[in-house]
């Protein structure tokens, strides 16, 4: 009987461990590891538990494209943006299946620069994971996300929020892997490539703002921003106000106007303590001004 007992517990015990194998081995078709976007420090899917023997080529270009709703490739700190990441087989290897994923940084510091929004909800998703002491956030795909829109091509779009202040030029790096669907982690391929964008806003900030005198303060007794500018002259002139999450929150028309003025916009429900970032679009230039709210 005790024989019985211990041959049942030593079987239970081996299925355990055969179910938990299984378990901690994860299906990557429910997205990429967190951290192989080929990014400085980060890896790609060619490991082990993914895509161990893919084949990696680095700058793809013939294999995935990025797209940036802005057509010369500048962002505005701030403003939201649609992003496509378009993917495609290779002739010789039939592609039913694709995953990515995508991260970006700042040049400058290789940290996280600006917010996605995941727009696709059933095809992508966000991911946290560690680089050394920070935290990055990139996209990657669902399981729903996989299969082929077409014979050998698919694309996922997403949304991404600028930081709030210039952040110099940010780097989108992506991996796109290129699978056969054989159900193994062999014969899959992987391509990585990049798209710099650049801000408008140079170190001359402070000189282009010191240039039309634009001044800001914050006026609790009508929770408003007061603005003051001068531009010297007749300017076609746009106002824009972004709260701290980079929401915009105020929009003038363009307008053609003249020397010194001045204006007051009203927080109204918008208001909040933190920071807010005052706008110019003067003709072809961009002027902005920092005004802290208590």
């Amino acid at each position: 009987m005790m024989m019985q007992k211990k041959k049942f517990i030593s079987l239970f015990s081996l299925a355990l461990v055969v179910v938990l194998g299984l378990n901690l081995t994860p299906y990557k078709t429910t997205g990429a590891h967190p951290g192989s976007t080929g990014a400085p420090s980060d890896q790609t899917c060619a490991q082990s538990g993914c895509h161990s023997d893919a084949q990696v080529f680095p700058n793809a270009v013939n294999n995935t494209t990025l797209t940036f709703s802005a057509s010369d490739t500048t962002y505005i700190p701030g403003q939201t943006y649609t992003l496509t990441l378009m993917a495609k087989g290779s002739g010789s290897i039939p592609t039913t299946k694709f995953g990515f994923e995508l991260v970006s940084l700042s040049d400058k510091d290789s940290l996280n620069a600006g917010q996605f929004t995941i727009t696709e909800t059933l095809r992508t998703q966000l991911v946290n994971y560690f680089q050394g002491m920070n935290t990055r956030t990139s996209v990657t795909h669902q399981a729903t996300g996989t299969p082929a829109l077409s014979p050998n091509y698919t694309q996922w779009t997403f949304a991404w929020t600028a930081p709030f202040v210039n952040a110099g030029p940010v780097t989108f790096y992506f991996a796109a892997n290129v699978t056969n669907d054989n159900g193994t982690e062999t014969g899959d391929r992987i391509y990585l490539s990049s798209l710099k964008v650049k801000s408008p806003l140079t170190t001359s900030i402070k000189d282009l703002a010191a240039e039309y005198n634009l001044a800001g303060f914050y006026e609790e007794e009508n929770k408003s921003l007061r603005i003051r500018f001068d531009l010297k002259g007749k300017r076609e002139v746009q106002i824009l106000v972004f709260d701290g999450s980079g929401k915009q929150i105020y929009e003038s028309a363009y307008d053609k106007l003249s020397d010194k003025q001045e204006y007051l916009i009203p927080l109204g429900e918008n208001f909040s303590s933190g920071a807010y970032l005052v706008q110019l679009s003067i003709d072809e230039q961009r002027v902005s001004k920092k005004i802290i709210v208590p």
